[in-house]
């Protein structure tokens, strides 16, 4: 009776197509992929620090130094880490210090902007080797622009040589599919459905790691302050486009073929003012850099105000508090959008970066406050909000260069 158990079972079994060896592939991990693992991890380990011994490193990671030895040989030998002098200690042995090699493997980075395109050549850490920017003096052409970008590769592949690791671009508007196809690029719409991986994959002659803007910036931030690869962090960048996105212990968070979150076109006013993606009443048709700008316009009277005009004015009081109802304005409906944001994700981090930090304390004084009172109050007593302006000349093509390391460290092949 038991034998006819037996089979009974063993026919079930057979039928449902399961055999013995896919069941362990499931469950075991292959020993090349542990070795990536590891790679990544004393990697980012040393990204983020200026230096730790093999000691230090086995601690952090939880390993044997065995594994640690043998993950930092094969990076010494191609390169990417070099060894510092020996220091002495108050006991045991002396501490050799492990670090990235600033003259080691290199990183372009390309930032594609209507007005300019600017490349970088770094190292790991994002640090600028080689900077090519070519400004354009009045709007170009589609032919011109994309020339340019290369251009302006060609140049840098000549410079980088055989040190050259990975490529990484920044494009701005959004994109779908992974031929990364251009949508909504306001500020240039020749390019909009065109497909940028072809495009640059032909220029380069390689695989290019392509991201929008925020991306960038993310990852230009992350390196700069590694303190932004802990917890959740939701990263906002304010200027002529409104963006955000997650971060979770420094891991974008990504739905289909873009980073997930998208603010500046949620419709905070319906049927309200034509935006450039085809909808009406999105959050920038009410509070981008734009808007403000012209708010100020007719405020002051002034209708060749220009951005940098406003700042210098708004950074010096010049106006005498006239248009603090214009900030204001433009701040209740960027308030109400990132604390809506908050509130559905609780962050443990608010990063606030972009082109409209130039209007100084007095916007961003009242950019906190309409946040503030419009979060859950256990929510904003957690929160921790920071506001970082950065260099957009250089910082959106090293971030991309950021970018496109971290893609070529996963693609390490162990030995």
């Amino acid at each position: 009776m038991k034998i006819k158990q037996y089979f009974r079972k063993y026919l079930i079994f057979l039928k449902k197509k399961v055999t013995l060896p896919s069941i362990m592939k499931e469950k075991i991990i292959k020993l090349n992929d542990i070795k990536k693992i590891n790679l990544q991890a004393v990697l980012d380990l040393l990204l983020q620090t200026e230096g730790l011994s093999r000691i230090e490193l086995a601690k952090k990671i939880g390993c044997d130094n065995t594994t640690i030895s043998r993950a930092v040989r094969q990076l010494i030998e191609r390169g990417i880490i070099v060894q510092g002098e020996k220091a002495a200690q108050g006991h045991g042995r002396p501490r050799i210090a492990l670090r990235i090699n600033p003259d080691g493997p290199l990183l372009m980075g390309i930032s594609l902007e209507a007005e300019r395109i600017t490349g970088v050549l770094t190292d790991l850490r994002g640090n600028v080797k080689i900077r090519d920017q070519v400004i354009f003096a009045e709007k170009t052409s589609k032919n011109t622009f994309l020339d340019t970008i290369k251009a302006v590769i060609g140049r840098l592949k000549k410079n980088a040589g055989s040190q050259l690791m990975g490529i990484g671009a920044a494009v701005f508007g959004s994109y779908a599919g992974p031929e990364i196809t251009i949508s909504n690029a306001a500020a240039m719409p020749d390019l909009n459905g065109m497909a940028m991986r072809p495009f640059f994959s032909e220029t380069a002659g390689t695989d290019v790691v392509i991201c929008d803007h925020l991306v960038s910036e993310m990852s230009f931030l992350a390196s700069v302050r590694p303190k932004l690869n802990t917890g959740m962090v939701m990263l906002v960048s304010l200027g002529s486009g409104i963006g955000s996105l997650i971060a979770e212990n420094g891991r974008l968070l990504f739905a289909r073929n873009n980073h997930a979150s998208e603010l500046g076109h949620s419709i905070y006013v319906p049927d309200g003012i034509p935006c450039s993606c085809g909808r009406k009443g999105c959050l920038e048709t009410v509070a981008s850099l734009r808007v403000l700008r012209e708010l100020c316009r007719q405020k002051l009277n002034n209708p060749d105000l220009s951005y940098d005009e406003l700042c210098m004015i708004l950074q010096g009081g010049r106006d005498g508090g006239v248009l603090d109802s214009e900030l204001d304005r433009v701040a209740r409906f960027l308030g109400l959008a990132i604390s809506n944001q908050i509130n559905n994700y609780p962050a443990d981090s608010l990063v606030i970066t972009g082109r409209m930090l130039k209007l100084g304390i007095r916007f961003q004084s009242i950019l906190k406050k309409r946040i503030t009172e419009n979060l859950f109050a256990s929510i904003a007593a957690e929160l921790r909000m920071e506001f970082i302006p950065t260099d957009f000349d250089n910082s959106l093509a090293r971030g991309a260069a950021v970018f496109a390391g971290k893609t070529a460290f996963k693609s390490f092949e162990s030995v």
